[in-house]
């Protein structure tokens, strides 16, 4: 059968002033845009609209922490046992390599996170400074 199903066209609403709005799609166009429209709905939408979130400026939580030591855990069985370790040995350790794992890798973002935040902090009253001193003029 042809393919005679066009994409329907959308309206495009002039104003008074000459500029030309249109209505913002609804349905996302590929699976990555899906995703960045389920990600945006679940955190409130609280950033601003077109900019991505830094992800460096999301807090660290103890489930991120666990689900790395999860992963590094899992990655670990099969180097140990390339090594030629025991099955049962190979699991013990990586059961204790991401006990440890967990709180130092937890442990280590949130002391960088709160340099981040520390820096931009400054910053921002290094701005304010700058906009305040400028108004004074």
């Amino acid at each position: 059968m042809p393919g005679n199903q066009k994409p329907r066209r959308r309206k495009h609403r002039g104003t008074q002033t000459g500029s030309i709005t249109r209505a913002q799609r609804s349905r996302p166009r590929n699976r990555q845009e899906a995703m960045a429209q389920a990600r945006s709905r679940r955190s409130g939408g609280g950033g601003r609209k077109g900019q991505p979130v830094d992800r460096r400026d999301i807090p660290p939580t103890w489930r991120g922490a666990m689900f790395r030591g999860v992963i590094f855990a899992a990655l670990l069985i099969p180097v140990s046992l390339l090594f030629g370790q025991a099955i049962g040995s190979a699991i013990v350790l990586s059961i204790v390599a991401a006990a440890f794992y967990v709180p130092l890798g937890f442990y280590t973002e949130s002391f960088f996170y709160r340099r981040r935040q520390q820096k931009l902090a400054a910053e921002r009253a290094r701005a304010q400074a700058e906009k305040q001193k400028a108004k004074g003029r």
